[in-house]
């Protein structure tokens, strides 16, 4: 018990730890001067101040053991942008077969961190950035997929540092939170508050502003994420049409899945006609949701017409033009099956605004 104790103290859960240890270690902890009664923050359970060393020596541990101890915990504990350790948690993913059958159903781990920032949103989602390991894919379609598009091409081989990017594409209440203003047309979910429906009706520059302003207002560097850094986190490592496999079905994502069946009696069993909430359906097998349908995803990258000439890292494509279009990925609830595909591009003018738009942001280390 003791050990634990120890461990829990040393990654700073000092207030779980206090709290373990009841009514009667508090008030030792506070008469022998380990801890003072005095708030670190306002919105503390527990109001004290505690001293790492004297209260390892109160839980029987000698602060010449513990440097070693420290030591190692700390080389080995991952570290997020905001200085905490990472957290970490199992999630469901599923495949696919080509009829669109679910065939198997597996459990992936998932190391991410909470925007601090934002966690005074009560009752809604966080704005969780998940860990994305570093790597090298391919990018881009092969020339026999199915309904690809020259603009896919030609297939590269694109290095990727480590990064982290948004279990989920920005909310309405995160975009509020931040900009002051919720400029979605899509308010409602299904008769309750739309605050966690992504927000759409962005066009890039309002993306690009709210990365700025999450940046001034949190001291951590939030940006549009590169198309080779999107592709990579939507493929999460494989090499088919879709991350879950050949085809996509409307129980697994959010898009229009038959157009020939408008003004049938079909109708609205394929086709849901608005977005649904961010964290809907399975995450892929880095736990990213919806990279496939509910809105188009802005990425930094200036829209050229095909990948001739384009870098073999993953660091943003510049044409020069400052005012040029636009990269979109991902598609939406709006877009058939093709426009889907993890390889899909498009583009729109950085002032285009659609309530099919939105975006999810990239922290760097």
């Amino acid at each position: 018990m003791r050990a634990s104790l120890v461990k829990e103290f040393m990654l700073g859960k000092r207030y779980q730890v206090i709290k373990k240890l009841g009514g009667v270690g508090i008030a030792s902890l506070v008469n022998g001067g380990v801890c003072q009664k005095t708030p670190l923050f306002k919105s503390q359970p527990l109001h004290y101040q505690c001293s790492r060393r004297k209260a390892l020596k109160f839980l029987g541990v000698s602060t010449v053991a513990t440097v070693a101890t420290v030591s190692c915990k700390q080389t080995s504990a991952a570290i997020a942008p905001t200085g905490r350790p990472l957290k970490s948690r199992k999630l469901k993913t599923v495949k696919v077969d080509a009829a669109g059958q679910i065939i198997a159903e597996s459990s992936i781990q998932v190391t991410y961190f909470d925007e601090p920032y934002l966690q005074r949103l009560r009752k809604v989602l966080p704005l969780q950035m998940v860990e994305i390991p570093a790597g090298e894919f391919l990018m881009g379609s092969p020339s026999n997929e199915p309904d690809r598009q020259e603009r896919e091409g030609p297939q590269r081989s694109v290095q990727v540092p480590g990064f982290y990017i948004g279990a989920y594409a920005i909310t309405q209440q995160q975009y509020e939170a931040v900009m002051g203003n919720n400029p979605s047309y899509f308010t409602d979910d299904q008769g309750e508050d739309g605050a966690n429906l992504p927000v759409e009706q962005i066009t890039w520059q309002d993306a690009d502003a709210f990365c700025k302003q999450l940046s001034e207002l949190t001291g951590r560097t939030y940006r549009l994420p590169s198309e080779a850094e999107w592709e990579y986190a939507c493929r999460a490592g494989t090499t088919t049409p879709f991350s879950f496999g050949e085809t996509l079905t409307t129980e697994i994502a959010n898009f229009f899945e038959d157009v020939s069946l408008v003004d049938t009696e079909n109708f609205e069993e394929n086709y849901r006609n608005t977005p649904v909430a961010a964290d809907s359906f399975w995450p892929n097998d880095f736990g990213l949701y919806n990279m496939h349908g509910n809105v188009n995803e802005w990425c930094a990258d200036d829209y050229h017409d095909n990948y001739d000439g384009a870098p073999s890292d993953a660091n943003k494509w510049l044409s020069g033009d400052s005012q040029g279009s636009k990269v979109i990925r991902g598609g939406s609830w709006f877009s058939d099956i093709p426009v889907c595909r993890s390889a899909a591009r498009d583009k729109n003018t950085q002032v285009g605004r659609s309530n099919s738009f939105g975006f999810r942001v990239v922290c760097e280390n």
